[in-house]
């Protein structure tokens, strides 16, 4: 949070201005925040993957977190590298051409001659203060900022990803699967080291049966706790809640499309629905 800014950058940055910084900051972040949190799950899955038993019955849960992780990641990649990317080279190309413009000018001044740049660029500071602007909007407006419904709809659809990785979380602590990999890798690491070198082959099969029968009880474990009623509810509430957002968010994004001014939403459509599955 910016309270003041200096001169003279206060000339070029508003209050209003820093507000859509922060707006578009904010979003940016907690989508970041969420994409962190489902690949934090996504590690913890590949745990569970090891676990041949369990593959069947984690499979909502893991086809859940890979619609989510899509949607979220390419949200994220839409509005850095689509939107803010190339509208920031834009600028910075027109300001270093007014750089450009500048220094020859005063080298002209000087009696030595030198081309000046081509091309449209900001050659005062009403010029740059429009450039700015103009800037400031056309991230806002494709960022989706403007547009309450379609940001509503992905504020949801994050809210949905937080609480469901958040669930899964807990989840995955009541399991103790962590403790077992970190046991086993303490196990393995004092018989890479054993000094009784005669004896480690009979170690290393003791590990192994040792190492294979925690398994089988942990994976036990977490097969009731996946076959009970209360968890498949959960998998399956979270699938239906997220399914009616993301489809909701489809349907807004789709009406935009006829219009000239939101043609930049047809990149963002197609990458989170680019085989039609969700329209």
């Amino acid at each position: 949070e910016f309270k003041s800014v200096p001169f003279p950058t206060s000339l070029v940055l508003s209050h209003s201005q820093l507000r859509i910084y922060q707006l578009i900051f904010r979003l940016i972040f907690f989508a970041k925040y969420v994409e962190r949190q489902l690949v934090g799950m996504w590690s913890d899955h590949q745990l569970l993957k090891a676990m041949t038993s369990l593959r069947s019955a984690c499979s909502p849960t893991f086809s859940l977190r890979r619609r989510m992780l899509h949607f979220i990641q390419n949200f994220v990649y839409y509005m850095k590298f689509d939107v803010i990317e190339p509208n920031w080279r834009e600028l910075e190309s027109k300001l270093n051409a007014t750089k450009e413009y500048c220094s020859n000018k005063q080298s002209t001044n000087n009696g030595k001659s030198n081309n000046m740049p081509n091309g449209q660029f900001p050659r005062t500071v009403d010029d740059l203060l429009h450039e700015h602007n103009q800037f400031l909007l056309r991230i806002s407006n494709q960022c989706l900022l403007p547009n309450y419904d379609l940001i509503e709809r992905a504020s949801k659809i994050m809210t949905t990803c937080l609480l469901f990785s958040t669930q899964i979380k807990r989840f995955m602590e009541t399991t103790k699967v962590h403790e077992l990999q970190e046991k086993t890798r303490l196990e393995r690491s004092k018989l890479r080291y054993s000094e009784k070198k005669s004896k480690n082959g009979e170690q290393e099969l003791e590990f192994r049966a040792n190492r294979e029968e925690s398994t089988r009880r942990c994976s036990d474990r977490i097969l009731r706790e996946l076959s009970t009623e209360t968890y498949r509810h959960m998998i399956t509430r979270f699938d239906e809640v997220f399914s009616a957002h993301l489809a909701e968010f489809m349907k807004n994004l789709n009406s935009d499309f006829g219009q000239k001014s939101n043609a930049h939403l047809t990149n963002l459509s197609m990458q989170l629905d680019y085989n039609g599955f969700v329209t």
